[in-house]
């Protein structure tokens, strides 16, 4: 049995599946049925495609290896070894090896226990944040309130949470705390970040003020009873001191004491009044003890149910705790009114729905509980678009966070909590009837843009108006697939988005779906520019604009690769093929020399050259250099892979010959002493007799030189030469005798 594994190394995404292939052939001579073992990973991750494949002898089939590699599997490299075994022989088998590395995928979760919290000029969220990624993460977390009113501090602001841990924040709230009015919320948006992944969690601080509404409430009301204590012990004074009109008593009516104090017969009624909505205590709520009227001079109202006319002759208000305690009631029967600005009034009533309160002397009667509906509430606000945004329908919608402090979720675990929702197109909220008091979970969303979510408190009957909620462009994504010229698709090319500052990489895989990139996570609006690189291949560029939160798809582009070759001959200007000149070729990134062939054979013919494997698209510089010759150079481009030809390429010799004639009256002078000297090193010849006087001076380098004529038969002449390189010069003389 043959086997053969083409790769050594996968990269692998957790929750995506990836795919091996291994070759096997039959060497057997009898039909052979193959499976595979695979160790070092979880064995629930791998599974065959064909758990055994059947091969006849000198057959070839791949056996295919499925690895589902879950979203929970820690990142790192593992050598997965995989055991080829033959199910008709299982001494006959072969091992493979390659290594898996799994990617590391980085996941983040906050949980906040309250998601409220009350308290004065100090307070404390304890935020728990998951790591709900496959590695450890260096987590760093910061607390922010828009308005700056309260300051943030995040201890530790930094932390390092394995895989599938979490770690306790603590985020403390420290501001300026009012002296009097009702609490205030302020909304703090928390966020947990790892490089550049983040989530944010809100959370609600509810600052009490330093005298709270309701206590300067129960103040002015113990003034007022103040006040009337006074006025009706001045009244009893008055009345005690005028003499009593005469009339028949009981014998034994003057027996007893002449007054009974207050303190002996004084009774009083309390209670707690809770909300319908939340469960939690309603502060600064009147309560108000009515009893039938004494005297038709007596303030009086109406009773709610009957026509009995009724006196009010106490009151007080709930404190923070929804707590009420009505004192010195003198015994009899009484009726009781819960009423508070935003909230619909109320008559106590008993189970038996009597609202009569029978107490009797020195009785304290403190199990009255009240539940009040306030008043529908209402939700104003407005949204904000980026600049140049056109207009979208943007859905708002006000969900009750239902958390009642009597331990229960809602009334009828069942029934989700009350959801209100609008669709605005001008940007203006307007949610109205909102059950209160009550806390609700604002979430505003749009086509394009990322989901906006705070939360907003209402109480009793309370029109509340937000804060401008600013809406932020969603991430986009754009996806595509990368080809050769051939249209295959091509595995390993790096993508690059680009625009400004920001830059976000992806490689196209090798395996599976070969060729496809996706960038996600990509600002908008915003015009990118998509660069395509691969070794060998000629790089693309794309240039795309995405709108508001748009996701573009099937976005192409092709690479063109290959290589070029480039061929040409080195000749003398006689024609003569030069060999072993030395060919430099030149490109963008790339650099090579060869020699042009001194003989012929099967390379080719003398003085050519051969250059291949040179990266396409690019232009070269091609560069013929020798010390006898002088440097030639052209260029060549390729679009595509192919070979070019440059034909004949003439150099010229570095050097030049001088030469000419030494005459007199026309005759040539044989044996004329001839020097050519540059000032440095003269050479010396002697004029020609066959034919009479032709002289050369070969293998002159370029440059300034003179020629002198001697002889002692006539006068001696001196002529100044410019030599050129490659160039032959011709300079002839004529002597005058002595």
């Amino acid at each position: 049995m043959k086997t053969d594994l083409q790769i050594t190394h996968l990269d692998v995404v957790p929750g995506n599946t990836a795919r091996v292939e291994i070759g096997v052939t039959n060497t057997a001579e009898v039909i052979d049925g193959v499976t595979a073992i695979v160790d070092g990973i979880n064995p629930d991750w791998v599974r065959l495609e064909r758990p055994v494949i059947s091969l006849f002898p000198d057959s070839t089939q791949p056996l295919a290896l499925i690895l589902d590699i879950p979203k929970t599997c820690p990142a790192g490299d593992y050598l997965v070894i995989v055991r080829i075994v033959s199910t008709i022989e299982a001494e006959r088998q072969t091992v493979h090896d390659f290594w898996l590395t799994v990617e590391p995928v980085v996941g983040l979760d906050i949980e906040l226990r309250p998601s409220i919290v009350t308290g004065g000029s100090k307070e404390m969220f304890a935020a728990t944040v998951v790591n709900t990624g496959n590695t450890a993460a260096n987590v760093t977390v910061h607390a922010v309130e828009p308005t700056r009113a309260i300051d943030c501090e995040v201890e530790p602001n930094s932390v390092v949470i394995p895989q599938d841990h979490e770690a306790l924040v603590d985020i403390n709230l420290r501001g300026k705390r009012p002296w009097f009015g009702q609490p205030t919320d302020y909304s703090v948006t928390i966020t947990a970040q790892i490089d550049d992944y983040a989530i944010d969690k809100i959370g609600t601080f509810r600052q009490k003020a330093k005298i709270p509404r309701g206590v300067l409430t129960a103040l002015m009301l113990a003034g007022i009873v103040l006040l009337w204590a006074l006025i009706f012990l001045w009244v009893v004074s008055e009345l005690r001191s005028t003499e009593p009109p005469a009339k028949a008593v009981g014998s034994d009516f003057m027996s007893g004491p002449d007054n009974i104090p207050l303190s002996r017969v004084a009774s009083s009624i309390g209670g707690t009044v809770t909300s319908t909505t939340t469960g939690g205590p309603i502060p600064r709520i009147v309560i108000e003890a009515f009893r039938q009227a004494a005297s038709s001079q007596a303030e009086s109202i109406r009773a709610a149910d009957t026509d009995t006319t009724l006196e009010s002759v106490g009151s007080a208000a709930t404190d923070d705790e929804g707590v009420f305690l009505l004192q010195s009631l003198i015994p009899g029967t009484y009726k009781l009114r819960f009423s508070a600005d935003g909230f619909n009034e109320v008559w106590y009533a008993d189970d038996t729905g009597s609202n009569e309160i029978r107490i009797d002397p020195q009785q304290d009667l403190g199990d009255i509980n009240v539940e009040l509906t306030g008043q529908g509430g209402r939700l104003l606000g407005s949204v904000a678009l980026p600049p140049d945004s056109p207009p979208v329908p943007l859905t708002v919608t006000a969900t009750q966070v239902v958390e009642r402090s009597d331990g229960q979720t809602s009334d009828d675990p069942d029934t989700p909590p009350p959801t209100f929702t609008q669709v605005t197109t001008d940007g203006s909220i307007d949610l109205q009837g909102l059950p209160t008091p009550a806390t609700y979970q604002v979430t505003v969303t749009g086509p394009g843009f990322e989901t906006q979510e705070f939360q907003q408190v209402l109480s009793g009957g309370e029109a509340s108006v937000m804060n401008t909620v600013n809406m932020g462009a969603a991430t986009g994504s754009i996806d595509g697939t990368v080809r050769d010229a051939a249209g295959r698709a091509l595995g390993g090319v790096t993508v690059t988005a680009r625009s400004g500052d920001i830059e976000i990489k992806s490689i196209t895989p090798t395996t599976g779906n070969v060729g496809q990139f996706r960038i996600i996570g990509l600002e908008t609006p915003q015009t990118y520019a998509i660069t395509f690189e691969l070794p060998s291949y000629s790089g693309a560029t794309v240039a795309l604009s995405l709108g508001a939160g748009e996701s573009r798809s099937g976005v192409s582009a092709t690479l063109v690769g290959g290589s070029g070759t480039v061929t040409g001959v080195a000749r003398a200007t006689d024609g003569t093929a030069l060999g072993g000149i030395t060919v430099t070729v030149v490109g963008d990134g790339f650099h090579t020399e060869t020699s042009t062939l001194t003989s012929s054979g099967a390379g080719g013919a003398a003085g050519s050259f051969t250059m291949a494997d040179l990266p396409v698209p690019n232009s070269y510089a091609i560069s013929f250099s020798d010390d006898n010759y002088q440097t030639e150079t052209l260029g060549a481009g390729f679009l595509a892979a192919g070979t070019q030809n440059v034909g004949d390429v003439f150099l010229l010799p570095t050097t030049s010959e001088i030469r000419g004639t030494v005459s007199s009256g026309g005759v040539g002078l044989g044996e004329i002493t001839v020097t050519l000297s540059d000032g440095i090193r003269p050479r010396v010849t002697t004029s020609a007799t066959n034919p009479a006087g032709l002289f050369a001076f070969a293998d002159t380098p370029p440059g300034s030189y003179t020629l002198t004529f001697e002889s002692s038969l006539f006068q001696t002449q001196v002529l100044l030469v410019q030599v050129p390189a490659g160039v032959d010069v011709v300079h002839n003389a004529t002597l005058v005798a002595l």
